[in-house]
């Protein structure tokens, strides 16, 4: 979707290829994008010049003639192109203006998504829809705009920001791109970002969006500004589609997730969610000394959560047998719990049994997880082992994650302390190494003593988190 740089830079092209020119009738191929009356709209802009192009918000404005402006929003995909009358307009052109000099401005949309109507030129800016419009960054003085809207909210900042009542401009790229500038996590409550942090916003709105009208916006996906421009700003984004690729910054892996209903890209390192305590994820595969891990963190303060104690409970619950039921028919209950032992054997044979349990089952343990991490407040630590870490996407509500990894010798013994079935236990884990192939923060080899791992944890963990 074209966000502010996208629409600035289809208005300097306007005003280079059209402004000027006067036109002759305008064909209208889908009325439906035309969100006044179409007779009218065809009547008063026949014989009509375009005295200059301007942009408000993400609208653009044809400045006419006239008593009456047009207002232009280009939406998902709308795009202009300038042709020569003997071109013919192809499928996606939705709006013809046929210019004196031989020449035509298509509307093109591939989406249909996109708007145009004329509205009255005395006080256009107060009418519908330009007066839902709030002022861009580069029309604001400072930051009180925003500090005033948002200081009260509990909402996450991220849809604050695309609220473009407040301040019109920023999208889904931007945000994610200010956000990241700003060292702010996009699920941080509003209320909680200080009036100096909204200075920064501010700041790195204007600088990034400047920044991205010079090369002509950001081309993502399938949206180019206009016909033989891409928009190089694409190059230069650090976080906004870049999932599992290493922070700029820090290194640490970006992660993507949905906050309030959109695509978000961050770095769970540099944008950390102060409402929340610091949440690292324990994982490995079995034998490899997770629980070890997380007691001697407890030991250094940490608030330790297993998700297998929480699998166990769910078990004992009426309203998850029978959910697993569906997946497997004969599941066996002996007193009143689900027989574990019956249910690791029935996933052993059949790995698409495996799949359907656990996704199951991993919505309700974060559910679970994060029930009990909302207890405990922002200066607090958790360390949360989740054995399927990355496979249950629980990665993404950590700050850190930390993988342990072992070589066969020591995972038979670690197994055989803990008299397990050696075997079923690396059948069972076979897939380990494959369903959790993202990289954690940190990765710990843990083939020697208890002593040698709690001295890498001191290193690497406590000393971080004191």
């Amino acid at each position: 979707m074209p966000e502010l740089p996208e629409v600035e830079t289809v208005k300097n092209v306007l005003n280079n290829i059209a402004k000027g020119k006067t036109i002759s009738y305008v064909e209208v191929i889908r009325p439906q994008t035309i969100r006044s009356d179409v007779n009218e709209f065809q009547s008063v802009l026949k014989g009509a010049t375009i005295q200059e192009f301007s942009r408000y918000g993400k609208y653009i404005i044809y400045h006419l003639d006239r008593d009456y402006v047009l207002v232009s929003h280009l939406r998902m995909e709308g795009k202009y192109f300038h042709r020569d009358e003997k071109i013919k307009p192809n499928h996606n052109d939705l709006i013809l203006f046929h210019f004196t000099d031989g020449s035509y401005l298509a509307f093109n949309d591939t989406r249909r998504f996109g708007t145009m109507e004329l509205v009255k030129k005395e006080g256009y800016l107060e009418r519908e829809p330009l007066n839902e419009i709030g002022p861009d960054p580069f029309m604001m003085k400072d930051s009180s705009r925003l500090y005033e809207a948002f200081k009260n909210k509990g909402v996450a900042i991220k849809p604050c920001l695309l609220d473009q009542s407040v301040m019109s401009g920023l999208g889904n790229i931007y945000v994610d791109e200010v956000l990241f500038a700003c060292k702010i996590h996009p699920e941080t409550p509003a209320k909680l970002i200080t009036k100096k942090q909204f200075d920064e916003i501010w700041y790195w709105s204007k600088d990034i969006m400047g920044r991205a009208i010079q090369k002509g916006g950001t081309t993502v996906i399938s949206y180019h500004p206009t016909e033989g421009i891409d928009g190089e700003f694409v190059n230069e984004l650090k976080v906004y589609g870049q999932n599992g690729d290493k922070c700029v910054n820090c290194g640490t892996p970006l992660v993507k997730k949905f906050v309030g209903g959109r695509g978000t890209t961050f770095c769970p390192h540099c944008q950390r969610n102060i409402a929340r305590p610091y949440v690292l994820g324990v994982t490995g595969p079995i034998g490899s000394g997770k629980s070890m891990v997380c007691k001697y963190l407890e030991t250094k303060g940490f608030i330790y959560l297993n998700s297998d104690e929480i699998v166990h409970h769910l078990y004992e619950l009426k309203s998850v047998q029978e959910g697993l039921k569906r997946f497997v028919p004969h599941l066996k209950i002996k007193d009143g719990k689900v027989d574990r032992v019956s249910l690791r054997d029935e996933i052993i044979a059949n790995p698409r049994v495996k799949r359907y349990i656990e996704r199951y089952i991993h919505e309700l343990v974060i559910e679970e997880l994060e029930r009990q991490i909302k207890k405990h407040g922002p200066k607090e630590k958790v360390v949360c082992e989740v054995p399927l870490l990355f496979q249950s996407g629980y990665n993404l509500y950590c700050d850190e994650t930390l993988m342990l990894e072992v070589d066969e010798k020591s995972q038979i013994e670690h197994l055989s302390e803990r008299k397990e079935d050696v075997e079923k236990a690396l059948r069972l884990n076979a897939r380990f190494k494959l369903d959790n192939n993202q990289k954690a923060t940190y990765t710990i080899i843990n083939n020697g003593s208890v002593a040698s791992l709690h001295q890498k944890l001191d290193k690497i963990i406590c000393k971080k988190c004191r």
